[in-house]
């Protein structure tokens, strides 16, 4: 399979491949699956590789160099295109506030007695 490396990390011996089947990103780990281990792939670079399964991971093995920098824009091009996306948490209060179920088990009366 053809594949582009969209990000790199040669300190980590990490890398994730954009393949041509469009399917999940393959990730590369460690010079072992790669068929030259003096190379490290690098963002853009066009590489063929096999892939395997393992648990709900798509790796990379055999990697192999095809073309150096042949796609040297994409990853800045996919960055550009990607839509932001709204964060999913949101900090509401940072101040600690009384738990409401205290409030609902204390009658009304004896609520205004308390804090009198």
């Amino acid at each position: 399979m053809i594949g582009v490396v969209v990000w790199s990390s040669v300190d980590k011996e990490k890398a994730v491949i954009w393949c041509e089947d469009h399917a999940a990103l393959a990730y590369l780990q460690g010079r072992e699956n790669l068929t030259s281990p003096a190379w490290w792939p690098q963002p853009g670079d066009l590489v063929e590789l096999d892939s395997e399964i393992v648990g709900a991971l798509r790796n990379a093995r055999r990697v192999s160099l095809l073309s150096e920098q042949e796609y040297a824009d994409l990853p800045g091009m996919l960055r550009a295109s990607a839509t932001p996306v709204e964060p999913h948490l949101r900090v509401v209060s940072s101040t600690p506030q009384p738990d409401a179920r205290d409030q609902l088990a204390t009658p009304p009366g004896l609520r205004a007695a308390a804090a009198s």
